[in-house]
């Protein structure tokens, strides 16, 4: 005789109705791709079971089934038979592999973040370590180095990529310069950098405004801030003082010795100023 079948499609669930089939099934999963079926009623003595109706066995497992349906039957000592019909499932799909943005460490963040723009979804969950899952697609404060960005979907299936978040930039040298101070002729300085020069520096000296000459000419006397700014956005910096531009001698005051009928030649001395430093010219061009 045959008659209908109960089943539950999960482990260790069962269902037993009188002169039914019953059994468990356990669907594939991404990690193993068949299936099996445990009859788990009718058994016992004299029973023999087949998933094709021609080969029978005495086991009521049967194990490495691909997905389809299946008519499981059940034949006592007489030949007296009860039938079911069971789906195996097709494999779960792992989800697509991550695309994602970075925000890679900077000279004031050195940590990063990993945006994970698709897959998105109900049910997905995201993982940079394999082992701790999220549903947010977001990992903030994430030290440099290289990351295995794992997708898993409700089946349990998953998706992998890597991404790298790069070394911290490191900081420019601080800035060696020279100073041109003002003279009287010119009331003002000029500084020029000498160290570090080279692709992607700018400098600035106040700073806000860069630039990427190394020199600043028409200083006003001032102490400057010296800003040394790389590709990365990273700066440092030195300080530089331009002098206040010198102020002139007060003007001379000097003895006349005038010729004489003895002496045909006159003498002048510059009573005042005098000091260190000072030098005299009676024609603006030799100084003594």
């Amino acid at each position: 005789t045959t008659a209908n079948a109960t089943w539950i499609n999960s482990m260790r669930v069962q269902a037993t109705l009188p002169g039914s089939v019953s059994g468990n099934i356990t669907q594939p999963t991404c990690a193993v791709p068949t299936g099996s079926i445990t009859v788990t009623g009718p058994t016992g003595t004299g029973y023999t079971y087949s998933i094709d109706g021609v080969n029978f066995q005495v086991s009521p497992v049967f194990t490495g089934l691909a997905p389809g349906v299946y008519t499981i039957t059940v034949k006592n000592a007489t030949g007296c038979a009860v039938t079911a019909t069971i789906t195996i499932n097709s494999v779960p799909g792992a989800p697509a592999v991550a695309t994602y943005t970075l925000t890679q460490p900077s000279c004031t963040t050195p940590t990063g973040t990993i945006t994970i723009n698709t897959p998105t979804g109900t049910g997905l969950t995201y993982s940079i370590n394999g082992t701790t899952f999220q549903a947010s697609n977001i990992f903030t404060g994430v030290a440099p180095g290289t990351y295995t960005i794992s997708v898993r979907n409700a089946a349990g299936c998953t998706s992998t990529t890597t991404a790298t978040l790069n070394a911290v930039p490191s900081a420019p040298a601080a800035a060696t310069a020279t100073v041109t101070q003002p003279t009287c002729a010119t009331p003002t300085g000029t500084i020029v950098i000498t160290a570090p020069t080279g692709t992607g520096l700018e400098y600035s000296i106040n700073g806000t405004t860069f630039q990427a000459s190394t020199t600043f000419a028409g200083l006003a006397p001032n102490t400057y801030t010296i800003t040394v700014r790389n590709a990365a956005g990273c700066t440092s910096t030195a300080t530089a003082t331009v002098n206040a531009a010198p102020s002139a001698p007060a003007a001379a005051t000097a003895t006349v010795t005038q010729p004489t009928c003895a002496t045909p030649t006159g003498t002048i001395v510059i009573t005042a100023p005098t000091g260190t430093g000072l030098e005299y010219s009676i024609n603006g061009t030799t100084f003594q």
